[in-house]
């Protein structure tokens, strides 16, 4: 190099300190020295602030995959995508070149979805595109992206069904979302996820598409179910029929009616194995329910006649065994209770059985007894009487314990005596009032007695709670002295003896057992003092021995190295010495003859070790010195770091004084505290300007979090609402501000949006199920309605106006918006079990209403003659007995009269008006409050039968016009299928 050339001022961007070179960067324009600043600049600040200035792509691409600062990374990245996604002229090739190499350096998946999402040029969305390899980032693109051609090659790429379901519902482009959607939409795809398809979709194309496949299959299944239902219900009527004829109580009857509608059943021919089975079953409960009847009727008439001859048996006998009298009362009474046991169990047994026995039991007890009292009252009496002499004499006993054992033992035996003279109605007056007057003497003396004795248990009581407090004062002391301990552990021995000699009761027995607790706990911290008294100053002397014996065998061994020339370990004698002045601190209390004379030994020793060791600690003075020096230069350049705002640099070379720190070892005085005090310092005070400013970074991502936790309330406030327009609408509208809140901590970020995604699905799967919804509700309140019907059936007194109740809750069933199957048929048939048991258990409430039975009876009556009347119209003439000929000639003759003029149209007028006019009947049939009686029962069998003759002769003559208008109607029927079992 010349000398011009050193002399030559040196370029700003090359100068050594890194602010000048940072400041550099704004008035530099060459690319190369840009891009070299950004590669190999030894300061991160001046990297970041290069690489945002740099525009050759393999050096971007090489910044972003290598350089060691995560934010010169992302700078480069980023400032790859900004070139990437810049927009060039139609003309400008080297522009498009230098965007399609910025794609090619970079490898960041995300940043790649961005540019294909972006307004770039095709060949950068293309080249951006096939570089992605990532399911879920096609489909992100699929959904955003700009243009349609790119989402439309990304779709094509996406293979995940999560992924193709996100494009139909959120896609962006129609073509692309329905493309999705035809991928997605299977025939395996069930109507719920088509539905909430429906729902969700942003496309209307796409919910419109959804809608179509979800009727096409509703219509499809509505037909199905109709088809099965016209197949069912030919064969029901009959079914029906049999299962209610075991409700028949008169079983000729039932059997009869059994009969015509087995042969009905087998005229119909039914093929479907569940029917026949069915029918089988309710045909076999039948007979069976017949049979029980029958059975039952003999049975009960054969059970009350038995039991009525065993009653009367047992009542005879009790009577002559209550009547015996006379000296031979046992010979008398021994056949009679051998009878009684020869007789069988009542039929049925029972509370009777029991209370009959019991009479015979308690009549042979008192026959026995009146005859074995009879003999022995006179020697009872003359035992009482002897048992009250003594008694009157043993007051005037000298032993009193001996006197008052004594009658304890003969007014319980008199006693005795006379309740067995009361039992025999021999009662002996005069002795018991000589026996009350000597349990009146003894009473006295024990009065006397009890007095005393109290009053000597409450003088023992009161010394017996001085002492209990003052014990619990010394049990309650955290130290006790063992002088104060000793009395007061004579003192309780002595209370309790005097209080045990006084007797017992409550009070005296609680107060010493509280005072042998406190003496029971207070006995161990005695025994301890006095023992630890002995044992501390023994042990003490022993272990002064042995401290001795050490420091002795120690100035020994000093002695013996001095004499013989060799080098004493002063460091491990030092530590020696400190040890046992240590310890003798721990065992200075000894025996008082001996204290004295121990300390004299132990000082000696020690001051003679203590002088060999003051070479070593002069030297340990001297290290602790440098080590004192090392740690004031420790703190200086702590404190001289302490302000930096280099946090990973400084951070890094705090850890390093701080292990430095540790490898000196323990303080050793003051002075090292005090420096140990000012390294703690200024560490923290790094660390919290350090912490603070990560604080900081911190509370945006709070912030956010706090933001999108509102969001959350809000949504799962708005999942269980029924206002569906407006909590759509606001739903939507906080999913739309969720997406303009910025990202919240790693590991928050997915639970934060699991609880948000959870109650926006939550509601949307109840909004696409609000029709359900609303019918729940709706079944609610008729399920109330039949409850409130059953409340006033379970009544036991019926209230004055419950014609009136009645009729309000049946104008109520009736306003109520209809319910569709099934949830009404359990309810259909808790309503009509309730409104039949009012009707028959108070029909005297309905009298002069249409809920009279006898009324609706009446009316019952008159559909049964109309439709039966109308059966008779139509039913064909009997051909059962006609011969071959005269069969042809009925056929010839029914032949010509269908092809005469008018003769058709005549027959199909009469069976369109009876179908009409049965089904009028069927409609005011239903109409009818159920009666449970069996009269109605037999209405109704004579009534289904009546109509289904008509239905049976309609079908088979009907016109082909009838037969469209048939289909007509069961097609409507299919298409409103709901509405077709609303009650």
């Amino acid at each position: 190099m010349g000398l011009l050339d050193k002399l030559k001022p040196q370029p700003r961007w090359k100068h050594a300190d890194p602010a000048v070179r940072l400041d550099a960067i704004r008035e530099l324009d060459d690319p190369i020295e840009l891009a070299a600043l950004a590669e190999t600049d030894p300061d991160a600040k001046v990297r970041r602030a290069a690489v945002v200035v740099v525009s050759d792509a393999a050096s971007l691409g090489r910044i972003a995959a290598g350089d060691a600062d995560t934010e010169v990374r992302d700078r480069a990245a980023d400032r790859l995508v900004t070139l990437a996604s810049r927009v060039a002229g139609a003309d400008d090739t080297e522009a498009g070149a230098a965007a399609i190499d910025a794609v090619r350096a970079l490898t960041d998946g995300r940043r790649l979805s961005t540019i294909a999402k972006s307004e770039a040029s095709d060949a950068v969305r293309a080249e951006a595109l096939a570089r992605i390899t990532d399911e879920r980032a096609l489909g992100s693109i699929a959904r955003h992206a700009k243009h349609e051609a790119t989402a439309a090659a990304a779709l094509a790429r996406v293979s995940d069904a999560n992924e193709l379901l996100d494009v139909a519902l959120h896609g962006e482009h129609r073509d692309v979302a329905l493309a999705a959607f035809e991928r997605v939409a299977t025939p395996e795809t069930d109507l719920t996820q088509l539905r909430s398809i429906e729902v969700r979709a942003h496309q209307k194309a796409v919910s419109r598409r959804a809608r179509a496949i979800i009727q096409e299959r509703e219509a499809a299944e509505a037909a199905r179910q109709t088809a099965a239902l016209e197949r069912q219900r030919r064969e029901s009527t009959l079914i029906e029929s049999v299962e209610h004829l075991p409700e028949l109580t008169d079983a000729a009857v039932g059997r009869a009616e059994l009969a015509r509608l087995t042969d009905a059943w087998r005229a119909l021919g039914v093929s479907d194995e569940a029917a026949v089975d069915r029918f089988a079953r309710a045909t076999a409960a039948a007979d069976a329910a017949f049979l029980r009847r029958d059975r039952e009727a003999e049975e009960l008439a054969d059970r009350l006649r038995l039991r009525a001859e065993a009653i009367a048996t047992r009542i005879a006998l009790c009577e002559r065994v209550e009547t015996l009298e006379g000296d031979d009362v046992l010979a008398q009474l021994i056949p009679i209770e051998e009878e009684w046991r020869s007789l069988l169990p009542l039929v049925g047994n029972g509370p009777e059985a029991d209370r009959l026995a019991e009479r015979f039991a308690k009549a042979v007890t008192a026959c026995r007894k009146r005859h074995e009292l009879g003999a022995q009252v006179e020697q009872t009496r003359a035992s009482l009487d002897a048992l009250v002499v003594e008694a009157e004499g043993v007051t005037s006993l000298e032993d009193a314990a001996a006197a008052r054992t004594r009658w304890t033992t003969l007014s319980r035996e008199a006693r005795g005596l006379a309740a067995t003279l009361e039992t025999a109605s021999r009662p002996a007056a005069d002795l018991v009032a000589r026996l009350q007057a000597v349990d009146a003497v003894w009473a006295e003396r024990d009065a006397a007695r009890d007095a005393e004795a109290g009053k000597a248990r409450q003088e023992a009581l009161t010394h017996l709670q001085r002492l209990t407090e003052r014990a619990r004062r010394v049990s309650e002391a955290e130290t006790i002295t063992l002088r104060e301990g000793e009395r007061l552990m004579r003192d309780i021995t002595a209370g309790l003896d005097a209080a045990t000699q006084t007797g017992t009761n409550h009070d005296l027995d609680r107060a010493a057992a509280g005072l042998r607790t406190l003496q029971e706990t207070i006995a161990p911290r005695v025994r301890e003092l006095r023992e630890l008294d002995e044992w501390r100053r023994f042990a003490n002397a022993q272990r002064q021995e042995q401290l001795i014996t050490m420091a002795e065998a120690i100035v020994t061994s000093l002695k013996a190295e001095e004499e013989a020339g060799k080098t004493s370990d002063l460091a491990a004698t030092a530590r020696a010495l400190r040890e046992l002045h240590a310890e003798w601190q721990q065992v200075a209390e000894a025996p008082r003859q001996n204290a004295q004379r121990l300390w004299d030994r132990f000082r000696m020793a020690t001051d003679f070790i203590r002088a060999r060791c003051e070479v070593y600690f002069a030297a340990r003075r001297a290290e602790r010195a440098e080590s004192a020096s090392k740690r004031t230069s420790i703190v200086d350049e702590a404190e001289q770091l302490a302000p930096s705002t280099d946090w990973a640099k400084t951070a890094a070379r705090f850890q390093e004084l701080q292990a430095a720190w540790q490898a000196l070892g323990r303080l050793a005085g003051d002075q090292d505290r005090v420096l140990a005090q000012r390294f703690r310092a200024a560490c923290n005070t790094f660390f919290t300007r350090r912490r603070e400013d990560l604080v900081d970074r911190k509370k945006v991502w709070t912030d956010n979090l706090a933001k999108k936790e509102a969001l959350c309330e809000q949504a799962e406030a708005l999942a269980e609402s029924t206002d569906w327009d407006a909590a759509a609408a606001e739903m939507k509208r906080l999913q739309a501000e969720w997406k303009t809140i910025g990202p919240v901590r790693k590991n928050k970020s997915e639970t934060i949006w699991t609880r948000f995604r959870a109650a926006a699905d939550r509601f949307f799967e109840r909004y696409h199920h609000r029709h359900e919804i609303g019918l729940a509700a709706k079944l609610a309140e008729r399920e109330a309605i039949v409850v409130e019907l059953e409340s006033l059936a379970a009544l036991e007194d019926a209230p004055a106006d419950l014609g009136d109740q009645v009729k309000r809750v049946r104008a109520t069933w009736s306003q109520s918006v209809p319910v569709p199957v099934p949830g009404m048929k359990a309810l259909v048939e808790r309503w009509q079990h309730a409104l039949g048991q009012l009707l028959s258990k108070r029909p005297e409430s309905f009298a002069g209403t249409d809920l009279d039975p006898a009324t609706v009876l009446h009316k019952m009556e008159k559909l049964v003659l109309r439709v039966e009347g109308l059966a008779a119209d139509v039913d064909e003439p009997q051909t059962a007995n006609l011969s071959q000929a005269e069969l042809l000639a009925a056929k010839l003759r029914s032949a010509l009269a269908s092809n005469a003029m008018g003769g058709r149209g005549a027959e199909e007028s009469k069976s369109r008006a009876a179908a009409d006019a049965v089904r009028d009947a069927q409609a005011a049939w239903q109409r009818l409050p159920p009666i449970d009686s069996p009269e109605a029962h037999g209405y109704a069998v004579r009534f289904r039968e009546a109509c289904r003759r008509v239905t049976d002769h309609t079908r088979r003559h009907g016109s082909s016009h009838d037969h469209q208008g048939q289909s007509r109607r069961q097609s409507q029927t299919s298409h409103h299928r709901p509405e077709a079992a609303v009650v």
